[in-house]
């Protein structure tokens, strides 16, 4: 798919997500409460994590095969919805827990973004192979973007637990795994070196030791 129409959407996420969040810093700034400051940290990583994949999704290099799938295309419309779709926190919710998800969300959101980094012009939306990247944060598990992207949903919702939050956040997960299978399956269709890749490398959780036999990989040094 063309980038113009992708990043229009995401620019459009952008807008609606960055208003949320300049209303929450007025609020702020009226009112210096800690609390207030907490709401105005949620609404910001939410509003960082869509600005930053609308620039990534325009300075993506081209596929070797664009997608078709019409389940490709519904994975990644719920899962951009679900994040856009989370409701901020509710007035009974502590102001201790609004923290700690906002923490997990900032450290979710850091590691997210340096997976991002790595992969460079290979990074996609859709399912789309662009390059095997095996280095960096791709050393310790195979997908390091979806992983920052389950954590800060997970930091998201724990600062807001709401039952609609909930409803989202599972939406978003078994979204993700749709997309995870599908990319895993176009990489194997395009590198006959992923299956050694895969085989040896956790898919989501990282191993606190992973052995590797062989030499190294394709985008390693040895």
């Amino acid at each position: 798919m063309s980038r113009w129409p992708v990043t229009a959407i995401f620019v459009l996420l952008t807008v609606a997500t960055g208003t949320r969040a300049i209303g929450v810093w007025q609020d702020a700034l009226a009112d210096p409460a800690l609390r207030i400051w907490a709401e105005a940290g949620y609404a910001s990583l939410r509003t960082a994590v869509v600005v930053a994949f609308s620039l990534f999704v325009f300075t993506r290099g081209p596929s070797r095969r664009p997608a078709r799938d019409p389940v490709a295309f519904a994975a990644c419309a719920a899962a951009i919805g679900a994040i856009v779709l989370l409701e901020g926190p509710p007035a009974g919710a502590p102001t201790s827990l609004v923290l700690a998800g906002d923490l997990l969300a900032l450290v979710a959101c850091v590691w997210l973004l340096s997976a991002v980094v790595v992969l460079g012009r290979c990074f996609g939306v859709l399912p789309e192979a662009r390059g095997l990247v095996t280095r960096g944060p791709y050393r310790v598990v195979r997908h390091p973007v979806y992983l920052g992207e389950l954590a800060a949903c997970a930091g998201l919702v724990l600062a807001a637990p709401t039952a609609w939050n909930l409803l989202v956040a599972a939406v978003f997960v078994g979204a993700q795994a749709v997309r995870m299978r599908l990319e895993e399956n176009e990489l194997g269709v395009q590198f006959p070196e992923y299956a050694r890749y895969a085989a040896e490398t956790p898919r989501l959780f990282p191993r606190l030791a992973a052995k590797r036999s062989g030499g190294p990989l394709p985008g390693e040094h040895p």
